[in-house]
């Protein structure tokens, strides 16, 4: 808040100056109020350059903490109420091997199932984890490690923290 404050400052202060030298002196005050525009240009610049960015963000808002990326492909992973964490078998599915939705049903009953906006087979992290501990593949490891590092890792700690989305 407080550089956008600084920055709304600064541009008032500029047009003050610039209009009180219009005023004053005609077109030769705006050309002597040109230094008040030069100890402007910098915050100008990178507010100017903070747009695309900014626009991004709020496009992409309404997806945020839903959508992973591992290995520049997206993985929809839906976090419940408890801030557990449930992947999608599809999305997980393309960077790894893993038995048909049914037998991940009947193998981890509490750990799979259908749910999310909108329904799909998904499998929590855990789960997930518990099925990949096998491999030996070294894609499949990092995969897990990317897993518990960037996705289960946060959730459990809003979970310990009692920060549990609502």
């Amino acid at each position: 808040m407080r550089p956008s404050f600084d920055t709304a400052f600064r541009a008032a202060l500029c047009a003050a100056v610039l209009f009180g030298g219009w005023r004053a002196l005609g077109a030769f005050g705006l050309v002597l109020g040109m230094p008040v525009l030069a100890l402007m240009a910098q915050p100008l610049l990178e507010l100017l350059a903070s747009f695309p960015r900014f626009a991004a963000r709020q496009a992409m808002r309404r997806y945020e903490g839903r959508f992973y990326a591992f290995r520049e492909r997206q993985v929809d992973i839906h976090v419940d109420d408890e801030a557990r964490c449930w992947v999608s078998t599809s999305d997980a599915r393309k960077h790894v091997d893993l038995p048909a939705d049914a037998v991940l049903a009947h193998l981890l009953p509490h750990e799979c199932g259908q749910l999310g906006e909108p329904a799909a087979w998904r499998i929590t992290t855990e789960g997930l984890a518990t099925v990949l501990a096998k491999s030996t593949d070294p894609e499949v490891t990092k995969f897990r490690d990317w897993l518990e590092r960037d996705v289960a890792r946060p959730a459990r700690n809003k979970r310990q923290r009692g920060m549990a989305l609502r």
